[in-house]
């Protein structure tokens, strides 16, 4: 039903008839609260309680979004829009949070490096936090990087699944992978590590997140002898699960990662950090 109602209100939008659209749309969205077309209608026009607004931020979200979708179809969001929105800037706060403990100040970060960075659930509250120019995003999705420079006004440039395809143009202050590394095999660990600290500056930080034991315990997940366990599944409908599955590593499984590519990078544990579910670490380049 609610599809029904968005071509009438682009039409209405054409007349210049804007009162009568945002009613339309907004219905549409009572609907079918994870209607995108109809969201990114108020979005892109500015309509009356519209997110962006209410955010302070571009809130137009790609149909392509797998994030999103997780969202849309999880049972208890009742609203996934809101809820999408809201969760990227819950990460913006716990990676402050983390950023302070270790003495960093995202406001004054020259070169910061988002990989894997979707889509743009945090992007769009990430972007506001570093100085104009700065924030540099990188995705193996197609579409992703582009939408991003368009929308976001950021750097960016496409992965790959092979890390040794990756080119970087600069070094960065920091890198941050958020819940990429809690999906590879144990045969991508060392290599996406060692691409990803190369392209550190001296002194950079490189941030990862991963599930821990806390995330084996809640997912009942009992881990192997040498701290890992490795599922070739998740919430991606488009990459192969052998390369991107559902991956849990105790601490001692990072650490010998971390030694094997550099035994004198300093590393920082940070214990379901995020989500309250996540680890993460800060591996310093010195």
């Amino acid at each position: 039903m609610s599809s029904s109602l968005y071509p009438i209100a682009r039409q209405l939008l054409n007349e210049g008839r804007t009162a009568q659209a945002t009613e339309i749309l907004h219905a549409a969205l009572k609907l079918n609260p994870a209607d995108i077309d109809s969201h990114n209608l108020i979005e892109g026009h500015g309509l009356s309680n519209n997110f962006g607004t209410a955010f302070g931020i571009c809130a137009q979200i790609h149909p392509n979004d797998e994030i999103f979708r997780f969202f849309a179809n999880h049972p208890s969001s009742r609203n996934p829009i809101r809820d999408y929105l809201a969760d990227g800037w819950r990460t913006l706060a716990e990676l402050m949070r983390l950023s302070e403990h270790i003495g960093l100040r995202l406001s004054a970060c020259n070169a910061f490096l988002e990989f894997a960075s979707g889509y743009g659930r945090f992007t769009r509250h990430l972007v506001k936090a570093l100085p104009a120019g700065h924030l540099h995003v990188s995705d193996v999705m197609p579409g992703s990087v582009d939408f991003l420079r368009d929308q976001l006004h950021v750097n960016g440039f496409y992965s790959s699944t092979d890390p040794k395809q990756v080119r970087f143009e600069r070094r960065f202050e920091v890198i941050f992978v958020l819940s990429l590394f809690s999906h590879l095999p144990d045969s991508a660990w060392l290599p996406w590590l060692q691409r990803l600290f190369d392209a550190l500056e001296p002194g950079g930080h490189l941030i990862i997140s991963t599930h821990g034991t806390r995330s084996a315990q809640l997912a009942g997940v009992t881990l192997s002898e040498h701290g890992y366990a490795f599922f070739a599944e998740s919430e991606s409908s488009t990459l192969d699960g052998q390369v991107y599955g559902c991956t849990y590593t105790a601490d001692p499984y990072v650490r010998r990662q971390v030694n094997a590519l550099h035994p004198q990078a300093r590393v920082t544990h940070f214990p379901a950090h995020f989500w309250d579910n996540q680890d993460a670490y800060v591996i310093s380049r010195t």
